[in-house]
């Protein structure tokens, strides 16, 4: 046989060559392949088995990134995403964005799938919640479980529950799981119903949580489906138990076999219907019907329940009723003179009650040492408006008595006072007892000060036969231009009034005690200052007081 020319073997080189050439292309590795199962390959057996979540998922994504849009091959991209998801979910139980890494891996390869060595409970959840969101039912998941597997936590579903009876839900938490779980919520399907409804849970003792699917709920036999997640303070899911896929059930039947479900430690809840007694178990007033009261977990009626309901917050309104004396601290020179009562806003009054204009001696008694005087005596009517818990603002109006008698002598007896005080203290009204405040007043008073003067008549003046004399007799006024001036006795006892006001600031303090609710007494001090002409007076208070 002749071998074969050249030409002829070149054709059957080209046609056996040809489909292994063609074929290369689908079979070769893209040019991130190899960087990409290195990055898996150190993230998960070295980072993630140590823990080093951080540096696992910084690993990861700095492969994924490389590898861009065509730069690896599906399945090595999508394997390296479903790296990531383990790490996110498993690792740092963030659930939400472990879902959507799993979406974007199963988008490229249908058939992408956690190892099963590394499918915690919550990577299942959040792996088949993508395959969910894509609709790939019938799919493979990992591991089957619908939900976190509940580790760290103890949930008993109750077999049964009768009609309008609260179904009670509870779980118990291990004590490191407290830190972490922030809310821990029940997603209920009643029987019937067409939407999911979501309770919050509320601690039960110190590692329980329970709730009950109210009465609207159970009105209708059938399966109630539920499931448990306990979320951290971001929200991400920490752990839980079933799904809506595959939920925890309970039965919802007219009647039931074995004992009514319950709460550890706690009574099983009664029929809705009766509203007579009500639903025993409870977490506070809320979960009982009109008339009970929460007491020790249970439905207690309340000794007022066919009462008017009470108001029971603190007083917003005050009316007061306070008597003030005033003590003035003052001194004066030559007082009873006409130009010293003009200068010092004094009024002098004989014994008699009438008006002193006479002449007394310069410089021989006739003063006012420094020192306190009782003055004007105050009764005040109030009423106070309680803002912020710890604040009043109201008005006083009242009168003042004790005053000059002198017909000559003018005086405002109305007080017209604004005030604010501050109690001290956290919500101070909300209980009776003690309660320290002070306040900053301003308004309208006159504030007149009686004080005893002796004066001895000038000689000269009221024309004594021997002016140096004290016992000769006067003979004529001392100051007749002034109408009622009259004939003086060299030696005299005046009544000198000192006028000061008619505005004042004042400041103070003092203590209110409540020994009942609505009733309160108060005593206090103040130091006020009067306008326009000045004078310091200290005046204690006495009062009063009723709440409505």
């Amino acid at each position: 046989m002749r071998p074969l020319g050249f030409f002829p073997r070149a054709l059957l080189a080209l046609a056996f060559g040809s489909p292994l050439l063609c074929a290369l292309p689908a079979h070769a590795a893209a040019p991130k392949d190899a960087q990409a199962e290195k990055a898996i390959t150190q993230a998960m057996d070295v980072d993630y088995l140590e823990t080093k979540f951080d540096q696992a998922e910084k690993r990861l994504r700095t492969a994924i990134d490389a590898c861009g849009a065509d730069k690896c091959t599906p399945s090595v991209k999508a394997r390296a995403l479903v790296a990531l998801g383990v790490v996110l979910a498993g690792g740092k139980k963030q659930l939400e964005d472990a879902r959507e890494v799993f979406v974007e891996a199963l988008t490229l390869d249908k058939s992408a799938k956690p190892d099963e060595d590394m499918s915690s409970g919550e990577v299942k959840y959040a792996y088949e919640n993508a395959r969910k969101q894509l609709k790939l039912d019938g799919a493979p998941a990992a591991g089957g479980q619908a939900a976190p597997s509940g580790q760290g936590i103890t949930h008993t579903a109750p077999a049964e529950q009768r009609v309008d009876t609260p179904l009670p839900l509870y779980v118990r938490l291990a004590p490191e799981l407290l830190q972490d779980a922030k809310k821990v919520t029940v997603t209920f399907l009643a029987p019937g119903a067409g939407d999911w409804k979501t309770l919050v849970m509320k601690k039960v003792g110190e590692f329980g949580f329970g709730i009950n699917v109210p009465c609207t709920d159970v009105t209708k036999e059938g399966k109630l489906d539920y499931y448990i997640t306990i979320t951290d303070a971001d929200g991400a899911i920490v752990t839980g138990a079933g799904s809506r896929a595959q939920p925890l059930s309970t039965a919802i039947k007219a009647r039931i076999e074995g004992e009514p479900p319950s709460w550890p430690g706690f009574a099983p809840p009664e029929l809705c219907v009766k509203v007579e007694s009500g639903p025993r178990q409870c977490l506070d007033d809320n979960q009982c019907n009109a008339g009970y009261a929460c007491i020790s977990g249970e439905c207690t009626k309340r000794p007022d329940a066919f009462e008017e309901p009470k108001d029971t917050g603190p007083r917003k309104n005050w009316v007061s009723l306070t008597i003030a004396p005033d003590i003035s601290i003052f001194s004066g020179q030559d007082v009873c003179s006409v130009d010293g009562q003009e200068r010092e806003h004094f009024v002098c009054v004989r014994e008699d009650g009438s008006r002193y204009l006479g002449a007394p001696t310069p410089g021989v008694a006739n003063n006012v040492s420094g020192g306190l005087a009782l003055s004007t005596i105050r009764v005040m009517a109030g009423y106070d408006r309680l803002f912020l818990d710890n604040i009043l603002a109201g008005v006083r109006i009242g009168f003042a008595f004790r005053t000059s008698s002198a017909d000559e002598a003018s005086f405002l007896p109305v007080h017209a006072e604004l005030r604010g005080t501050y109690f001290i203290g956290k919500n101070p009204f909300a209980s009776i007892g003690a309660r320290p405040f002070v306040f900053a007043a301003a308004g309208l008073a006159q504030i007149d000060t009686p004080v005893n003067v002796e004066v001895l008549e000038d000689g000269v003046a009221c024309g004594a036969a021997n002016p140096a004399d004290q016992n000769s007799p006067c003979t004529k006024p001392g100051n007749p231009t002034y109408e009622g001036s009259r004939v003086e006795p060299r030696v005299q006892s005046l009544k000198a009034y000192k006028q000061a006001g008619q505005g004042f600031l004042a400041l103070g303090g003092g203590l209110q005690y409540a020994p009942l609710e609505r009733v309160a007494i108060s005593v206090g001090l103040r130091a006020n200052v009067t306008l326009p002409v000045v004078t310091f007076v200290l005046t204690p208070e006495v009062g009063a007081t009723i709440g409505f």
